[in-house]
């Protein structure tokens, strides 16, 4: 009896967290532009943050059985991906702190800085084992509007990162929206 009521009160906070985080991708219209700078294409888009998203996918005119499996890969990763951020969250502020000691600890900085860097390839990884889930259910042509997409940005606007400019693209200057 109190194993099923834990077990509810558990899928009941996982809810609670995926429709908090749906609610603000719905607000912010489907990622894009928000708190000072351009989150990229979609649900989570970007490179740093997820590849194409939700609004790329689903602009791919898929059918009802493949809009469901998209929506399902979509939400078996947020949940992973709600919990790295909180993880990555604490990593950054261990290497702001140990950036910011008063007598700077290069072993504590080195530590620090391996593990975030750590977490960031984790996610890489998971971000690129979501969209290959993702692919596998597209038919070739979707799969070759989704790369298309990706390339571009969901706007048609092309992402100005990198050309030798570490900070290229970044800020609100550069948002399509804006």
């Amino acid at each position: 009896m109190k194993s099923t009521r834990k077990g509810i009160v558990i899928m009941a906070v996982v809810l609670a967290v995926m429709f908090a985080g749906t609610s603000v991708v719905l607000a912010r219209g489907y990622g894009g532009c928000g708190g000072g700078s351009c989150a990229g294409p979609g649900f989570g888009g970007g490179p740093e943050s997820g590849g194409p998203g939700l609004r790329a996918i689903m602009g791919l005119n898929l059918s009802d059985s493949q809009r469901d499996q998209a929506l399902k890969i979509m939400e078996t990763h947020q949940i992973d991906s709600i919990k790295a951020r909180g993880e990555m969250i604490k990593g950054r502020d261990n290497l702001r702190k140990a950036l910011q000691a008063d007598t700077v600890n290069e072993q504590d900085v080195r530590k620090a800085y391996k593990k975030v860097s750590s977490m960031r390839e984790d996610r890489l990884v998971a971000r690129t084992k979501m969209m290959a889930e993702m692919k596998a259910i597209l038919t070739p042509e979707q799969a070759k509007l989704l790369d298309e997409r990706t390339e571009q940005g969901y706007d048609g606007v092309r992402p100005q990162r990198g050309d030798g400019r570490p900070f290229a693209g970044r800020g609100p200057a550069n948002c399509p929206r804006r």
